[in-house]
């Protein structure tokens, strides 16, 4: 009987080292599951993909819209540049950044779980201020982009596969409630001396003052995004962009590139990969005419490697893509070929590898402080100098700017005092021209929607047998439409893009 009974127990034991075993081989040791991960981790991650989000495809084809690069090469964003419906309107178009920006709210999303009461980063409110305000940038992203949008029902994996659309009107009043969160926590972290993040937060190594000036930065953008549905919000954004001056801001800027082949910012990546940008003759007569000193950083050529001077020793003037040009927009090729001369050189800002990326720029704040100024009758010369100045100071990463901001926005006096506001938005323009347009693509739908179009676009194609053809919104990505009936049905056949503009900005959706 006992020899039955040890035989029983060995089974046993041998039962359970195997079942033990099995539940360590299944196991993805290399990635665990995300409850496991220290929050503080995790928000490393977080940041670089909102650097990633906001200056990635968004960006790419905004500044394709906006007009301040043009879309070359006989591809997508000749496509873009082309107005074509399949490109501008196509749920595959945005599917890679839908997908990537919800992911990144979900890493968020948990981080946040964990940093509430008897969470694995219970009472570390510095690292849920930055989940909090991050989460903020990332929902704003989405409905700027593409209005209403799952929100309240969405990142509940498969327990919820068809979340609802939540309105435009609902999101930003998450994103205020996620900022005011942030502040008040920033404001706990800093009374009570908390470093619980350090390095592992790649914008600020942890220092919460600089935080708090952030997150009434980033109030101050959406106040400003609102001022067509609020009487009050254009105020309030003047209110908060001067409280981020007195606090210190100095900007969202994302420096981690290592500007290597496989650590470069997004555009270089881009360009590198794909040349499918170039100079646009928009952006170059707004900086011709004003004989802006930032000309031959933002506009540059290239042939064979080099400019080549004349006889008198007089370089070529810089090449550029006339919007809707489908000759100059199929061009593709060698070296001597015109997309050569039209997409990039050496010198060209995008073709930085280790070029920071702005995910709010100082430039920004003061630009919404001389808008709003502009807007009240008030004068904005000084705040849009040290806009200027900050824009000028970033523009010198990549060439010599040679002018001071306080002389060139004197030489700009005629300008402003005939229209402050167009001259403020005109500059926004230019200094977003680098890798912030998708909040150009923002100031021109606002600004059209409050009765006032600062930037003229010229591309004839925007209007197409008496269609507007110039999208007011980006599409819903493709894993929304063909998984979520919810999202399909407010896609429809994807014309919507052409003629309803978001609901911050008029439209009603």
């Amino acid at each position: 009987m006992k020899k039955y009974i040890l035989l029983t127990l060995a089974a046993a034991a041998l039962t359970s080292c195997t079942e033990d075993m099995m539940d360590r081989i299944n196991q993805d040791h290399g990635n665990p599951p995300l409850e496991t991960v220290n929050g503080k981790l995790q928000i490393t991650d977080a940041i670089v993909s909102t650097a990633f989000n906001v200056s990635g495809d968004y960006a790419f084809y905004s500044s394709v819209y906006n007009e301040q690069l043009f879309g070359t090469a006989n591809n997508q964003f000749k496509n873009a540049e082309m107005r074509q419906i399949s490109e501008t309107a196509g749920s595959t178009t945005f599917n890679n950044s839908w997908n990537s920006v919800y992911g990144n709210l979900m890493n968020l999303k948990v981080i946040l779980e964990k940093c509430e009461e008897g969470g694995l980063n219970e009472g570390m409110n510095d690292l849920r201020g930055m989940a909090s305000l991050m989460s903020a940038l990332n929902w704003g992203l989405l409905t700027d982009m593409h209005g209403d949008i799952p929100c309240s029902e969405a990142l509940g994996g498969g327990s919820l596969k068809q979340p609802k659309l939540d309105t435009q009107k609902e999101v930003y009043e998450k994103i205020f409630g996620l900022i005011d969160s942030a502040i008040a926590d920033f404001e706990t972290a800093i009374a009570e001396g908390q470093d619980n993040v350090g390095l592992q937060d790649v914008l600020y190594g942890g220092d919460c003052e600089a935080w708090l000036a952030a997150a009434h930065a980033v109030k101050a953008r959406y106040k400003l995004h609102m001022a067509l549905r609020d009487a009050n919000a254009a105020a309030e954004a003047l209110a908060e962009a001067q409280a981020a001056v007195a606090a210190g801001f100095y900007g969202m800027v994302f420096t981690g590139y290592e500007g290597s082949d496989i650590s470069m910012n997004p555009y270089a990546a881009f360009q590198y990969s794909r040349d499918y940008l170039a100079n646009s003759t928009t952006m170059r007569d707004l900086l011709a005419d004003r004989n802006d000193p930032r000309q031959g950083i933002y506009i540059n050529y290239y042939w064979q490697g080099e400019a080549v001077p004349d006889a008198s020793g007089k370089l070529p003037e810089p090449l550029c893509g006339t919007p809707g040009n489908l000759a100059e927009a199929t061009a593709s090729g060698g070296e001597l070929d015109a997309p050569k001369w039209l997409s990039y050189s050496k010198d060209w800002y995008p073709m930085y590898p280790a070029a920071s990326t702005h995910i709010l720029s100082l430039s920004e704040v003061y630009f919404i402080i001389a808008e709003v100024q502009a807007r009240q009758g008030a004068d904005c010369a000084a705040a849009l100098t040290s806009a200027v100045e900050a824009a000028f100071a970033d523009a010198s990463a990549f060439g010599s700017v040679g002018m001071s901001a306080a002389d060139y926005v004197t030489s700009l006096s005629a300008r402003i005092a005939a229209d402050p506001l167009k001259e403020v938005m005109v500059q926004k323009y230019i200094a977003q021209g680098r890798d912030e347009q998708a909040e150009t693509f923002n100031d021109l739908r606002r600004c059209k929607a409050m009765g006032k179009v600062c930037v003229e676009m010229t591309n004839p194609l925007n209007t197409q047998s008496g269609q507007n053809r110039l999208p007011l919104r980006m599409p819903y990505g493709n894993s929304g439409v063909s998984s979520n009936v919810n999202v399909r049905q407010a896609y429809g056949d994807g014309m919507y893009v052409f003629t309803d503009p978001v609901w911050i900005f008029g439209g009603d959706r």
